[in-house]
């Protein structure tokens, strides 16, 4: 804002706003506006059953796009996670191995499916799951590993399918922060058993506020996980129709037709929206390059980001300053960055440390037939310390390369102001 003051004192080096991110324009109003139409003229619904469907044309579009034979569109990327989950079918009990950075909607799933999670380590310079330490959480009680790509960048993935074969699990990637991410020259989500997408507004794409995607190349996961997200109704595959008789239990996940009309408008405009922001990201990569107290995140080998956010990591040892103020100083100098992407490990958040699940029951770690009441205290040491060392910046497809500019100088201005000296 005019008139703040600079870590210096003088003036800062951005003052105007950062820009704002748009996501829709008028083909995603005119697509809404003829689903409506459709619907005002007769037999149309809203929902999936409308003849013909927008929603199993997204699916089909977005199954092409994503590598895969098939698509199951839901409600949300939570519901996308629980959709893979219900359609693998896992009993009771068993245990699945995930990160300890990401967000909630990648573990309720697993809990509400009456499964265990289990918190792998990870890699600190990616905040991915580390291969090695999901190797040493498998036990025999392990159905699946359900590997995070944080903020758009790929884990590591071929060692983690080499352990899943071997072991006979099932992977299910998430990837709702991932779109159009690559890994050895595939797409995310389409290296495992299951990928799953997030539509909500904020990610790389959207379905008009929330929606998600499972992806899949097995025929009986997909039929599965569709009559999953339709509150398990029977399926004829002769008629290619849903039904009653609900044929197991699920949960209503539809996503509308006025969902799946936005999104596959907004589906053509991914890779323009990737282009952008992986052109930046390199960018920003090569502009800090010089620095000593802040470097670019990790990409791992062979994989291409798309760079949901970015995150750098703070050598606080060079600094006379900590994480928060190092984080203040950048947005008095007009930059707006986050100190870490979450403040604890997830496994240290209430709805984990105090089993706050359902009621009482503390389940389903204390069920006397199958739980197993696992300690996690401290299990992901290297997650925890990253977290303390790392900073977040929004770089989307509606900026250009004077925001790179401005964080490389608000980032030399900072070292140059509070770096330690002998």
């Amino acid at each position: 804002m005019p008139g703040r003051l600079a870590v210096d004192g003088g003036e800062p080096v951005r003052k105007e706003p950062w820009p704002q991110r748009v996501q829709m324009d008028e083909e995603e109003l005119n697509a809404v506006i003829s689903v409506i139409r459709d619907s005002m003229s007769g037999p149309i619904k809203l929902g999936r059953y409308s003849i013909p469907s927008r929603t199993e044309e997204f699916e089909t579009e977005f199954a092409k796009f994503a590598g895969t034979r098939y698509a199951a569109a839901s409600s949300s990327g939570t519901a996308a996670v629980h959709v893979a989950l219900g359609s693998a079918n896992f009993e009771p009990g068993s245990e699945v191995i995930t990160s300890p950075i990401t967000d909630p909607g990648s573990i309720t799933p697993i809990i509400f499916q009456n499964l265990i999670p289990v918190f792998a380590d990870v890699d600190p310079e990616t905040l991915n799951v580390d291969p090695e330490s999901v190797g040493e959480r498998i036990t025999d009680k392990t159905v699946g590993i359900l590997p995070v790509h944080l903020a758009g960048s790929p884990c590591d993935m071929d060692p983690i399918i080499e352990l899943a074969e071997e072991r006979g699990l099932l992977v299910i990637e998430d990837c709702a922060q991932a779109h159009a991410a690559t890994y050895k020259g595939k797409m995310v989500g389409s290296l495992g058993d299951l990928g799953c997408f997030s539509l909500m507004s904020g990610k790389h794409i959207t379905s008009g506020g929330e929606g998600g995607m499972t992806v899949m190349d097995d025929t009986g996961l997909w039929e599965r996980a569709r009559s999953f997200a339709d509150k398990g109704k029977s399926y004829w595959p002769e008629k290619k129709q849903f039904g009653f008789p609900s044929a197991f239990l699920g949960l209503n996940y539809r996503m509308t037709e006025l969902q799946a009309a936005i999104g596959f408008v907004q589906l053509r405009k991914l890779p323009k929206v990737v282009e952008t922001r992986r052109r930046l990201g390199k960018a920003l990569a090569k502009s800090i390059s010089n620095l000593e107290t802040i470097r670019f995140q990790k990409i791992v080998e062979g994989a291409e980001s798309s760079y949901w956010f970015i995150h750098f990591h703070v050598n606080l040892d060079m600094l006379t300053i900590g994480l928060d103020r190092y984080a203040d100083a950048l947005k008095m100098e007009g930059i707006p960055v986050s100190a870490r992407y979450i403040n604890t490990p997830i496994y240290e958040w209430p709805f984990i440390t105090k089993r706050e699940t359902f009621g009482k029951s503390q389940h389903p770690w204390s069920c006397i037939f199958y739980g197993r009441n696992i300690d996690y205290t401290n299990s992901c040491p290297k997650a925890k310390k990253a977290l303390e060392e790392v900073l977040t910046v929004s770089l989307h497809e509606c900026c250009t390369v004077k925001e790179v500019e401005d964080i490389a100088l608000a980032m030399e201005k900072v070292e140059r102001n509070y770096r330690k000296h002998a």
